[in-house]
């Protein structure tokens, strides 16, 4: 309704008593598509016109804060005029400021030329650039059309009313869709009937606006109109610039609540996926129980048997003497010694035991954590205040406009999570390397990449400072290291790692290469270990 004809007809009517013989104090602009006039007055009046196609609107305010900085002068020759009158077009959405010196401003409403335009004696400038020719072609159209100032209810003939939309859309292109809409509605005996009742309404009745914080849209019109139901819940207003400018920061306020609610709502739901998965992996790993008697037994039975152990075995039949010399298959990794079979068994034991310790420990916290999410799930889908979204976005912790790289950071990293708790980042080529280890990692980061070998840079979250890394995860890390790299067919590679900060980039470097001022090595076998989970996006 904002754009409608008959609704900026009715706007002009209202402008006229307050802006007639008002005298221009300056025109600027400091927001993009917005130009200001400012009124030298007593009352501190400024005429605000918006131009973006999507949202048109010129409105009245009583108050303007200019800025500083980046605040542009504008059509300097209106200073000192005059508001002699307003008009609109008889039949366009063009509306006319006429000055005692003859000049003219236009606000034309006009899809991608939707614009301010000044008739300055020979001279045409517009507010938003436009090309030459389109110019000339719109001043022509522009000073051709006749102007009226008052309400300007068509006068249709006896043919109109026994004509169809379609029509009556080509004779009277200026009457609107929704005018359409509204007197099909009212189910009058003919549709001239309903649109000649529908513009009296806009001509005589109160503006209301319509918010709708579920569906996140605001409409405007008048009371009476179809618009409003029985149980609608509206705002009305004596004017039609208190309605707009309640409109506007409504408009404005609904898109910044569903701006920030799918920001927050794609953060739980991430979250969420995280920690379902995490759950589950818990579950997997306690209701396999802990199997470190069972690794040790085998360990046991291969270090008494470690004579009939060789490389390059893959398996190997043992008389169990634990259990009444039974015969007993052990899988062995061929590219391992014999002592390394064995002790891959104990570490196996050991592990079973510290991960079922510990799946046993975090399954509560992490139900804990996720009932907690979804509560703010629901929060945050029922909330139209943004202050308690910006309130919740703080208890999460996270920044409502991150930063390009973190929002993205699926698209450019292969992730895992070791132990449900360790986040790891993975390079994928040489331009994804570099953005992992100069952008994105941070200062006390570790930093992991096969030496000697082209592979993936791969980083390992600190995200406590203060809380050690264990050497096992540190240990998984640099198998996926390994994994990610041309060394990923051997059976022991050797991995580089050291924090981030001493990781640099030299200039002229090509994509993916780096100098480390300081580094450990570790062996490992090329994989990825038990209990590191690739997150799915």
């Amino acid at each position: 309704m904002l754009k409608n004809y008959f609704f900026l007809n009715r706007q002009i009517i209202e402008f006229r008593s307050l802006l007639i013989n008002k005298k221009i104090k300056s025109v600027f602009t400091q927001e993009k598509d917005k130009l200001v006039i400012e009124f030298d007055d007593d009352e501190n009046l400024f005429l605000e016109f918006c131009v973006n196609h999507s949202l048109p609107f010129f409105l009245i305010r009583d108050f303007y804060i200019r800025a500083k900085k980046n605040s542009m002068e504008l059509f300097e020759n209106l200073k000192e005029r005059i508001i002699n009158d307003i008009l609109i077009a008889s039949n366009d959405r063009i509306i006319a400021f006429t000055f005692d010196d003859s000049s003219v401003l236009f606000f034309a409403i006009r899809g991608k030329f939707t614009n301010v335009y000044l008739k300055l004696n020979t001279a045409f400038h517009s507010f938003k650039k436009t090309e030459n020719e389109d110019l000339i072609n719109i001043e022509t159209d522009l000073i051709n059309k006749q102007y009226i100032n008052e309400f300007n209810v068509p006068e249709f003939t006896e043919e109109d009313y026994h004509s169809d939309q379609e029509k009556l859309k080509i004779k009277y292109p200026f009457i609107g869709k929704e005018i359409y809409q509204y007197a099909k509605a009212f189910e009058q005996k003919n549709l001239i009937d309903g649109i000649i009742k529908t513009i009296e309404i806009i001509k005589c009745n109160n503006p209301v606006v319509l918010p709708d914080y579920n569906n996140y849209e605001v409409k405007i019109g008048f009371k009476d109109l179809p618009m409003l139901q029985s149980d609608s819940k509206y705002f009305e207003f004596e004017n039609l610039n208190e309605a707009i400018t309640f409109y506007i920061k409504e408009f404005y306020h609904l898109s910044t609540l569903k701006e920030k609610k799918e920001f927050l709502l794609k953060h739980i739901d991430k979250e969420l996926r995280r920690i379902s998965g995490k759950q589950n992996n818990l579950h997997t790993i306690i209701e396999r129980g802990n199997k470190e008697e069972e690794y040790k037994h085998l360990g046991n039975l291969l270090l008494i048997n470690i004579s009939k152990l060789s490389l390059g075995m893959n398996s190997v039949v043992l008389d169990d003497i634990y259990d009444g010399d039974k015969s007993l298959e052990i899988k062995l990794d061929p590219k391992l010694s014999p002592q390394e079979n064995v002790n891959r068994y104990f570490e196996k034991a050991k592990d079973s035991k510290i991960q079922y310790q510990k799946a046993k420990e975090l399954i509560s916290g992490i139900e804990h954590e996720k009932n907690k999410l979804l509560e703010l799930r629901n929060q945050i889908s029922d909330s139209i205040n943004i202050r308690e979204l910006e309130q919740i976005a703080k208890k999460l912790r996270i920044k409502m406009k991150p930063e390009k790289i973190q929002e993205n950071v699926a698209d450019k990293f292969r992730q895992y999570i070791i132990d449900g708790k360790y986040k790891v980042f993975v390079g994928k080529d040489s331009k994804s390397n570099d953005l992992l280890t100069t952008k994105f990692a941070k200062q006390n980061d570790f930093w992991f990449h096969a030496r000697s070998v082209p592979g993936s840079h791969v980083v390992l979250r600190v995200e406590n400072i203060k809380e050690p890394i264990p050497k096992s995860v540190l240990k998984k890390v640099a198998s996926i290291a390994a994994y990610h790299s041309k060394a990923k067919t051997a059976g022991v590679v050797p991995v580089s790692f050291t924090l981030k900060k001493f990781v640099i980039k030299r200039k002229g470097m090509e994509p993916g290469k780096v100098s480390l001022l300081k580094e450990d090595t570790i062996l490992v076998q090329p994989e990825i270990p038990e209990g590191a989970e690739y997150v799915e996006w």
